[in-house]
């Protein structure tokens, strides 16, 4: 009994670690935004664009091989030949991916109209190997059980990049030394992830195993590509931005565009579920696995929802307090991407990854792409800077449908039962209810001369939480209780 109530146990300490970690991102972003012009962050914004799309098209889906491969591995032998393989891989890509970025620096700095990117080349050629090195070490820390550890290494990680940010300010240099400072700090700990690896798996060596890279490449290729589908999902709109409009526009739009960190309990809670529903669907416990699933989305979609609904309803305040007033021009992009949020409640392609089933996670995903491509200018002429945001949350509404619809009929049962629907739609109903509600409350009460706007919707949202709480209280112990039964 004590190892099934460890799923819950896990998802929660992973995320009170996020809850620290995040609020120290976001303090790191809300100190650039109002230390930096708005030219330099729209430069920082497009270094970091540029090698998130690079990534995803190198790294062949490298990274989402690791849960999968350590959890079915029978012994110790097998995860630490995996591991040594796969940073084998891993580097040489990433060291591929830097030089590959050098190279294109002429037409990189030609599609934004921005000479100040060729003074970062030393950034393009060493942060994806540092990027890519540092994110794989969350999925190996949660298969070996270390939660602790990872909890440690992400607070050491999260408190080193707001310090850049800070000594930076404080002994006023300028942006060039921050970009340094911050590059620094991530190769240490891309090297620290090297050594942490090598002691849990018994020691990394220099392999290049045919069987192993063949089975890996087999499994992750589809997937990589539909990352690559994915991150161009994504982040399509901002190139459009970044070639249609200027450098700081770039910045209000990319800030406005940056999904806040409330999706830490639907990452947390899938992080340590899908080793979890991988083995149950071994097992061939199909019920069990959609069960465990509906439980952990329902509980994710109550907490995410309440923020989503609270952030949209006083987006002018939260983006006063986040990045100041001068990126309010980016208020109804705010407002469309918090809305994503709520689509980030689980991961929809769980039971095709745990299934090992990675072509339909590509399939589903080229079908959003090429709607996404054709909408985003569209949209972008029909609506103005809207427009592609508006695009984007339709694309990936229809690709997580369709994730829905694949899933449903590789566990052969009707897309009715692939998630409680019933309980999630209400979960939404009364959002919006509360919504309405609160949002006319700011109008009516006058709370705002005593408290200024923003003091007025903090005190206002902390009451609607605490409401909502006691409305909603049942359903969370019930899903709690679900998800470690």
């Amino acid at each position: 009994m004590k190892k099934k109530a460890s799923l819950g146990g896990d998802a929660l300490r992973l995320t009170l670690s996020k809850v620290i970690t995040l609020c120290i991102s976001m303090a790191c972003t809300m100190l650039l935004s109002r230390f930096r012009t708005t030219e330099e962050y729209g430069t920082y914004s497009q270094l970091l664009l540029v090698v998130n799309l690079f990534t995803s098209l190198f790294m062949l889906g490298l990274p989402n091989s690791i849960n999968y491969f350590l959890s079915r591995a029978e012994n110790e032998q097998e995860r630490q030949k995996f591991l040594s393989v796969y940073y084998t891989l891993s580097t040489l890509l990433s060291v591929v991916m830097g030089i590959v970025l050098v190279l294109a620096i002429p037409l990189i700095e030609a599609y934004f109209k921005n000479p100040a990117l060729r003074g970062f080349l030393y950034f393009l050629a060493i942060y994806p190997w540092a990027n890519v090195v540092s994110s794989s070490i969350e999925n190996i820390l949660i298969v070996y059980q270390k939660t602790g550890v990872m909890m440690v290494y992400r607070l050491a990680n999260s408190i080193c990049l707001l310090a850049t940010v800070l000594i930076t300010q404080w002994m006023g240099w300028g942006f060039s030394a921050y970009m340094q400072l911050y590059l620094l700090v991530f190769c240490l700990f891309a090297i620290s992830v090297y050594l942490i690896a090598a002691g849990l798996s018994g020691g990394l060596v220099f392999s290049l195993d045919r069987a192993w890279i063949q089975a890996i490449f087999t499994f992750s290729l589809p997937i990589g590509l539909a990352s690559v589908v994915g991150t161009l999902n994504v982040e399509i709109d901002k190139l459009l931005i970044g070639r249609l409009m200027d450098t700081e526009t770039m910045a209000i739009y990319t800030n406005a565009a940056s999904e806040l960190p409330v999706t830490i309990v639907a990452s947390s809670i899938t992080a340590v579920l899908l080793p979890k529903v991988t083995r149950m669907l071994k097992d061939e416990d199909v019920h069990g696995a959609v069960r465990l699933w509906g439980n952990a989305t329902e509980l994710s979609l109550a907490l995410i929802a309440l923020i989503v609904a609270g952030v949209f309803t006083y987006a002018e305040d939260v983006i006063t307090l986040l990045y100041s007033e001068k990126y309010l021009p980016g208020l109804p992009v705010f407002r469309v991407y918090t809305l994503i949020l709520l689509l980030r409640c689980t991961y929809f392609g769980m039971i095709l990854n745990a299934k090992g089933k990675s072509k339909a996670i590509l399939f589903s995903s080229i079908a959003s792409l090429v709607l996404n491509a054709i909408l985003n200018p569209l949209f972008y002429f029909w609506l103005g800077m809207v427009g592609p945001a508006v695009a984007t949350i339709l694309a990936m509404l229809i690709v997580l449908v369709a994730q829905l619809v694949f899933s449903a009929k590789y566990l052969e049962i009707s897309f009715l039962q692939i998630f409680p629907w019933k309980r999630l739609g209400q979960i939404l109903l009364i959002n919006t209810v509360f919504a309405f509600f609160f949002g006319w409350m700011k109008q009516v009460i006058p709370l705002d001369q005593l408290l200024t706007s923003l003091g007025e919707s903090l005190l206002l949202g902390a009451v609607w939480a605490i409401i909502y709480v006691f409305v909603m209280r049942q359903r969370l112990i019930l899903a709690w209780r679900g998800l470690n039964s």
